[in-house]
């Protein structure tokens, strides 16, 4: 959402495990190999421009089911949007975080500034959508009920930079999508939302 909240996601979640450490509250322990390594860029450069139409057949690949471990921006593909109405987006550039946090760009520099962006974590839900809320400004609106299976999800309409954003957790999995806000903003999101859960829901656990 912010184009600076992969670090304060980590950071958040480095001080939860810090103060459970410190304090004996019941926060999650990290998950094996959790460091608080940088965030490692898979395109060192940064994100690049959109494929020419000679890269069509990229852009129109759908996700899919993604195990834990795995690449997590496997979870959405370019040909997602498309189908849900949501133009611009390409093959994303993905970065990723010690902890197994993935961070896809699909158009633009970051949701944050009017592009198109997937975030994935896997651990501590409860920090992660603080994070994850906090980095959106306010989520105005709960959208739990009309994600089935979802533990606590949320919307905004008028974020930062002209984005709409959704953030969702289920069980140890949480997520969150960026997309321009347009009319249909809130309906795309809550589409994609759902695509993930189903893909995702060998993450929960």
């Amino acid at each position: 959402m912010f184009g600076n909240r992969r670090y304060f996601v980590t950071a958040l979640l480095l001080v939860a495990t810090a103060g459970a450490c410190g304090s004996g509250g019941a926060t999650a322990a990290p998950t094996s190999g959790q460091t608080a390594n940088a965030v490692t860029s898979i395109n060192p450069g940064g994100p690049t421009a959109a494929p020419t139409a000679a890269d069509s057949g990229a852009n129109a690949a759908l996700g899919g089911a993604v195990a834990k471990g795995g690449d997590y921006c496997g979870l959405l593909g370019p040909g997602d949007f498309a189908a849900a109405g949501i133009s611009g987006a390409a093959a994303p550039v993905e970065n990723y975080d010690d902890s197994g946090n993935y961070y896809c760009v699909y158009a633009g520099d970051s949701g944050a500034t009017g592009g198109i962006e997937f975030d994935a974590f896997v651990g501590d839900p409860v920090a992660t959508y603080q994070a994850m809320a906090a980095g959106a400004g306010i989520l105005t609106a709960d959208a739990t009920g009309e994600l089935p299976g979802a533990d606590k999800a949320g919307t905004i309409m008028n974020g930062p930079g002209g984005m709409a954003g959704i953030a969702v957790c289920k069980g140890q999995f949480c997520f969150d999508i960026d997309i321009p806000t347009t009319a249909g903003a809130r309906a795309q999101l809550l589409a994609l939302a759902k695509l993930i859960l189903q893909r995702g829901s060998g993450l929960t656990g």
